[in-house]
C-alpha cells in the first residue's frame, strides 16, 4: 500500500495559546516472542476470546503479560472492535518490529506493548514513530515508585522534555495496564462516530487505581503522566489523557482524523473528477467546497467551535479575530503562483485555520448564603 501524501500532503501546525491510518480505532499490540516464526508476525482478533484463542495458539499462557494485555484491552467500555497481535523475535528492536507491522498494514492507532522493556528501547519507539508520516499514539508504560519515575533523567521527564505528540505515558502497576487504557481510548472512538469524546476522567476496567497522595499525583501530570486514581472513594478517574507534549490525547486525535480526512478528500477530488481540475481559482473552490463540509462535520460533532484566533497571524487570521464554526479557509490566487510550481501542475496551497472547542476539566461553584 503507497502513501497518498506525494498527491495530497497535509501539513498540521497545532497552536496552542501559550500520513495517516485507516482505523482511529485498533490498538496493536507489540509482543516479544522467544519461540518467534513468520507466521506470528500479525494477527487480527475481534473480541477477547479470540485473543486468547491466538495467545495460546502461539505458546503464551494465561499468566503471560500478552494475555493478561489481551484481556485488559477488550475489558473496556465501551469496548473496542478489534485487537492486532504482533509478535517480533529479541533480535528486533521496537522500531523494527513496528515497522514490519507497516509493511503489512496501517489500520491501527494505538500501539502498546506486550512485555516490559527497557526505557532506552521505548524512547528509541517514540522517536521512530514521531518520525512516521502517518501518525499512532504510542501508550508507554510508566512503572515504579512514584519518587523515581520523576526523577531527573527518568523515562517520564524524558518525553516530557521531548515534549513528545506520540507517546501517552501512563503510571501503572504493570505493563499490561497501558493495554486497558489503549482499549479504553479505542472503544471510546468507536462509540463516539458523531460526537466528541475526552479521555480525562474515563474509568478504565480491568486495572486498579494507584494509591497516590495528592502531591505524588501532582508531580507525574506536571510531566504530563496519566494516573488512574480514586476521588472521593467512588469515583475512578483517569487523570487528565495527556500525551508528552502536554496536548490532550483527544485533541490530538482529532486533528489526526481531520488531516486524514481533508487527504482523503483532496485524492478524491484529484482521482474521481471525470474532467481534468484547471490552475485556476475555480479549480481551488472546488477543494475549499470539499473542505468546508468536512469541518463543518467536526463542528457539529463538538470538536470544532466558534471562537477567538490565538494563535500568531496567518494569512487572513490575526490575533483576537472571531473565527466563525471554528475553521476559515484561503489560499493564494494562481495569477501568483510561482512559474515552477505551475509547470509541476501544482495547485495552490489551501491554509485551514481551526479552533478546537476544548473540554471542561473543572469548575468552581460559589454559593452564596443568606441566613
Amino acid at each position: 500500500m503507497l502513501s497518498v501524501n506525494p498527491i495530497a500532503r497535509v501539513v498540521v501546525n497545532a497552536v496552542r495559546s501559550s500520513a495517516s491510518p485507516a482505523s482511529f480505532d485498533t490498538g496493536l499490540l507489540l509482543i516479544r516472542d522467544a519461540s518467534f516464526v513468520a507466521a506470528h508476525r500479525l494477527a487480527a482478533c475481534d473480541s477477547s476470546a479470540s485473543a486468547v484463542t491466538q495467545l495460546t495458539d502461539w505458546g503464551f499462557a494465561s499468566s503471560s503479560d500478552p494475555y493478561k494485555s489481551a484481556v485488559k484491552y477488550f475489558a473496556a467500555s465501551p469496548s473496542p472492535s478489534r485487537l492486532l497481535l504482533s509478535c517480533y523475535p529479541a533480535s528486533e528492536s521496537l522500531a523494527q518490529a513496528l515497522g514490519a507491522v507497516l509493511d503489512i498494514t496501517a489500520s491501527f492507532y494505538g500501539v502498546a506493548l506486550g512485555q516490559t522493556e527497557t526505557d532506552a528501547r521505548m524512547l528509541a519507539l517514540d522517536e521512530y514513530i514521531s518520525g512516521l508520516d502517518r501518525p499512532l499514539m504510542f501508550f508507554v508504560p510508566v512503572i515504579g515508585s512514584a519518587s523515581s519515575v520523576v526523577a531527573s533523567g527518568s523515562l517520564l521527564q524524558t518525553l516530557s522534555g521531548r515534549a513528545s505528540k506520540r507517546a501517552v505515558p501512563f503510571f501503572c502497576a504493570a505493563v499490561s495496564d497501558t493495554a486497558a487504557l489503549m482499549g479504553t481510548a479505542m472503544g471510546l472512538e468507536l462509540s463516539h462516530p458523531a460526537s466528541a469524546f475526552a479521555l480525562c476522567y474515563k474509568t478504565i476496567n480491568g486495572i486498579q487505581p494507584s494509591a497516590l497522595t495528592e502531591t505524588e499525583a501532582d508531580a507525574i501530570k506536571a510531566l504530563y503522566g496519566n494516573v488512574y486514581l480514586t476521588r472521593g472513594y467512588t469515583h475512578l478517574l483517569l487523570e487528565k489523557g495527556t500525551v508528552s507534549s502536554g496536548a490532550r490525547y483527544d485533541e490530538m486525535l482529532y486533528l489526526d482524523k481531520i488531516a486524514d480526512d481533508l487527504q482523503n478528500a483532496a485524492v478524491t477530488l484529484l482521482a474521481e473528477n471525470p474532467d481534468r481540475l484547471p490552475q485556476t481559482d475555480d479549480s481551488t473552490a472546488q477543494f475549499i467546497n470539499r473542505f468546508t463540509a468536512i469541518l463543518s462535520g467536526y463542528t457539529g460533532r463538538g470538536v470544532l467551535s466558534s471562537g477567538i484566533w490565538r494563535g500568531a497571524d496567518t494569512g487572513p487570521l490575526s490575533a483576537g479575530d472571531t473565527v466563525e464554526n471554528g475553521f476559515a479557509l484561503w489560499a493564494d490566487s494562481y495569477d501568483d503562483q510561482p512559474d515552477a510550481d505551475r509547470a509541476a501542475h501544482k495547485a495552490v496551497p489551501v491554509n485551514v485555520g481551526l479552533v478546537l472547542a476544548g473540554s471542561i476539566e473543572s469548575i468552581v461553584i460559589t454559593v452564596n448564603v443568606t441566613v
